[in-house]
Formats: C-alpha cells, structure tokens, sequence
C-alpha cells in the first residue's frame, strides 16, 4: 500500500488523508463526505450576514493553514513531547493531577491517555474521538454531529469533515465522579489547524465533571481552532463542562457547544478564554424535559486586538425548567467583545425561570463591546429576565482603595479581580480555577508594563 502524503492545505484530499489514516466506519466516512459538501457549498461568512457583521475576518484565510497536525513522534504513549513546565501542571500525582483521567492532545495526535483503574472498572470511557469511533461505533453513531449540526455554517461543516482529535466520555448509570476528567490540547506547529470532537454522554442519575484546556505557545504564533462539544445529559445526571483558552495572539478560534438536557438533569458551563486573535464560541443549552437545569458563565479578558465573539442561546422546550446566564468580559488596549444571547421559550414551556446577563468592563478608552441579550417568549406563564452593561472601572472605588494606600494599578487590579470573581468561584474544581486566575494576574501584569506602570 502506498505511503499517505499528508496535504499541505484544506482540501478534499485532506479529508480522503483523514479517513484513510483512521480506518472510521462508513457512517462516519458518509458524514464526513456530505459535510465537506456543505463546506464547499457554503460561502464565507461575510458583514452582511446579521450574525457575523461585526466579526473581523478581513485577513482570515482558510488557505493558509495546513489540515491536520501530526508531530514527529512515534514513541510509548508519553508527556515527554511536551514543554517540561506542561509536564509538572498536567501529570497525574503531582498536586494539578488530581484528576480520574487524562487525555492529551499534541497537535491532531493523542499522545497520553491516563484513567484511574476504580473508574474504568466502572464502566467509563474516556478516550480520544479516532479510537471511540472504531471501538465505540454504537454509542457514538446516532449522537455524533446530532447536536452541532454540519448545516450550521461553513465552519461547522469544515470542522464535521476535518475533525482530527477530540474525546469521547461515556459515564454508566448511577456512576458518579469525585474527580475531574481533564483534557489538554497542546498545538505549537505554526499555521496547523485544530478540528477537536467532544462527544459527552452522561447517562441517567450519573455525575461528571470534564475540563477542556487549550494551549499553544505564546505571543505571534498563528493556528486555526474549529471545535465542537455535544452533551447528552440524560435523566437526573449532573455534568460540569469548563472550559479553558490560552492560544497564542494570532489564532483563530470557532468553537460550537451544545447540550441537551432532560428530565431533572443539570448542566453547567464555564467557558474562558484568555488568548487568540478571535474567539468566536457559540453556546447552546437546550432544556428538553420537564424539571431540567442549567447554569451557563463565561468569562473573557482581552488585550491589544484581540476579540471576542460570544453568541449564548438558552432555549426552554419543556415546562418547569431552568437557566441562569452570566458572561462577564474585561477589556484592555484596543480589545473588543461582542455578545448576542438569546432566551426562547417554546409555547408549551409553561413555568419556565430563565435569567440572562452580560457585563463588560472597559479598562481603556480605546476598548469596544457590543452587546445584544434577546428574548423570544412563545409562552404566558414564565420568569425570563435580561440585561447587560458596558462600562469603565468606578472612579469613586479607585478613589477609596488608593486613599488606603494602593497604587492605582493595583487597586484596578483588585476591582477587576472581584469582577471576574463570580465566575471563577462557580469552577468546581479548585486548582483549575487557581490556573484561571493566574493568567489573569499574568493579563493584567503584561498590560500594565505596556503602559509603563511595572
């Protein structure tokens, strides 16, 4: 059999390079085929598209990056590929390892797989995407790409046809979960590109919490992100999605997350970025049997000209359920933010308690965000409140920490900390939200030497 030559460019000889490589059964191979049809067929988003007008693609191009990643590396399953200071926060025992399983992700390669033999012994699954889909085939077939549709958009498409990584998780009935599983996505080959799968299937009365961490070399490096996570949370479960961006300044990031959640089951989310030169996430809750509940944070700090593109839907199809959205974006230099959240209750979505807010704290006058929360509410008997709020930090705070003492830097510092904070409390896992907060002190420290104050 000849030796398959890895494309240099996205193409459809790139995704006949995927399927050939994985081995995928034919029902993936059909969808990836119909998805790359959609691609080719949808045009690139464009300003006169309601939703992507105030996106800056101007210097995107799609022809710039190459389709898949594939270290040089054909060794044990390992962390030595990674930086050392990767190696000491991600390996399990050291004190940030505290975890039931970890998956690493270098470039499109999984290249460590780690899960507790207590938990395994359970039933669960935890493995990359290409390795669920031959050995897992009937679980994923029916759930894959059934939330995160491939009609979507040109990007979703792409991403449905590309996909070169991601996880699957799988937790048994009754099954639940002291301990986080993490996933870590090491990308650091210039203008690669990332097409990561998350498939979750949290089955009735089970209990998970899953961390998704993305990281690249830092300053100028340049890469293409299109993720998508799917979330079936079934009757009574509970699952915790966090989520955690640290690209490098000229990434590109289009990520995709939905959940379906079911009778008297609970999902939250807590999505943050901290890096890329766009991040652009849509995220979906949809709440479809009686008694269901969810929890959606965001948060995302922003720097030179860096944005952000935040679209949340909150979508109440049964009665007597719940959803609370809280987005919180800081902002400095010449960053921008844009948010565009919707509530929509279904008519027969009696009873339904949905709340839903975007604040932004603008620490430069040369910052930017736009904010659009939306209600749609087909129903008579419901509690759906909404709001947002673009503004500079309180002089009269900065006048009170500063006449006890502080230097005006730290006392921005300290206000902007307390801003940040509600989202950070609600990680459920400690020292992740250890991890968020010093890339936020870092931020606000690289900032602040920009402007001469360190």
């Amino acid at each position: 059999m000849a030796e398959l030559v890895l494309p240099m460019q996205i193409s459809k000889e790139a995704l006949e390079f995927i399927i050939e490589r994985n081995g995928e059964p034919v029902w993936v191979q059909e969808l990836r085929y119909k998805a790359w049809d959609v691609f080719e067929q949808t045009p690139m988003p464009t300003p006169k598209d309601e939703e992507w007008r105030r996106t800056d693609l101007k210097a995107f191009r799609l022809t710039e990056y190459l389709p898949i990643s594939l270290p040089n590396y054909d060794g044990v399953s390992s962390l030595d590929v990674l930086p050392n200071e990767l190696q000491v926060f991600l390996h399990p025992g050291s004190e940030e390892g505290n975890v039931a399983g970890l998956l690493v992700h270098h470039g499109s390669k999984a290249v460590y797989r780690w899960l507790s033999d207590e938990v395994e012994r359970k039933g669960v699954i935890f493995t990359d995407i290409a390795t669920a889909l031959r050995e897992h085939s009937d679980l994923l077939n029916g759930r894959l790409h059934q939330l995160v549709l491939p009609s979507e958009n040109k990007f979703v498409a792409l991403h449905a046809a590309l996909m070169n990584s991601g996880a699957f998780v799988y937790v048994p009935p009754r099954v639940r979960l002291e301990l986080p599983l993490h996933l870590f996505f090491w990308l650091d080959a210039e203008r690669s590109s990332l097409f990561d799968h998350l498939l979750i299937v949290a089955d009735r009365e089970s209990e998970v919490i899953v961390m998704a961490h993305y990281a690249s070399p830092q300053g100028e490096f340049s890469a293409l992100s299109s993720g998508a996570v799917e979330i079936f949370a079934e009757p009574s479960s509970q699952v915790y999605f966090i989520s955690l961006q640290e690209w490098g300044n000229r990434v590109y990031d289009f990520h995709f997350v939905r959940a379906n959640i079911r009778r008297d089951a609970y999902m939250r989310w807590v999505l943050t970025a901290f890096g890329g030169k766009l991040w652009r996430v849509n995220c979906h809750s949809k709440l479809v049997e009686l008694g269901a509940s969810t929890d959606m944070l965001g948060m995302s700090v922003g720097s030179g000209i860096q944005q952000f593109d935040h679209h949340t839907f909150q979508e109440h199809v049964a009665p007597q359920c719940k959803s609370d959205l809280l987005f919180k974006v800081v902002l400095m230099d010449r960053a921008s933010s844009i948010y565009r959240g919707l509530i929509k209750v279904h008519k027969n979505a009696q009873g339904t308690d949905a709340y839903q807010a975007n604040r932004n704290l603008l620490l430069s006058p040369k910052a930017k965000a736009d904010s659009m929360p939306l209600l749609e509410i087909e129903a008579n008997e419901v509690r759906c409140t909404h709001g947002a709020t673009i503004g500079r930090v309180d002089e009269h705070q900065l006048f009170y920490l500063m006449s006890r003492g502080i230097a005006r830097r730290q006392a921005e510092k300290i206000i902007v900390d307390g801003f940040l904070r509600p989202v950070i409390d609600k990680v459920p896992v400690q020292w992740f939200g250890e991890k968020m907060q010093e890339l936020l002190d870092a931020k606000m420290l690289e900032e602040a030497k920009r402007l001469g104050y360190a």
